[in-house]
């Protein structure tokens, strides 16, 4: 009696096999770190006094663009980066 002859045997070591590729999968996709949430935050440049704002983004925003006033000197405001940060989560 060869091994491919029974069906019994046969369907075991396929069973067999499925679990197996089945339990490594589950395992490696527990192993992924997860990606941490972002925010989008823009970077204000006073065009005068050099004062520097962080703020939210917003729809819209774009490097350039002139968006408020200075607190402390009334210039305009220009758009110098927009950039996401990580939101680091409590343990």
């Amino acid at each position: 009696m060869t091994f491919f002859n029974d069906p019994t045997l046969l369907l075991i070591v396929i069973i067999l096999g499925v679990t197996v590729i089945l339990l490594q999968l589950y395992i490696e996709s527990r192993r992924k770190p997860r990606e941490l949430p972002r925010i989008t935050r823009t970077l204000l440049k006073c065009t005068k006094c050099g004062n520097v704002l962080e703020i939210d983004y917003e729809e819209g925003d774009f490097i350039s663009l002139v968006k408020g006033k200075c607190s402390k000197c009334g210039a305009p405001m220009k758009i110098q980066a927009i950039y996401t940060i990580e939101v680091k989560q409590p343990k």
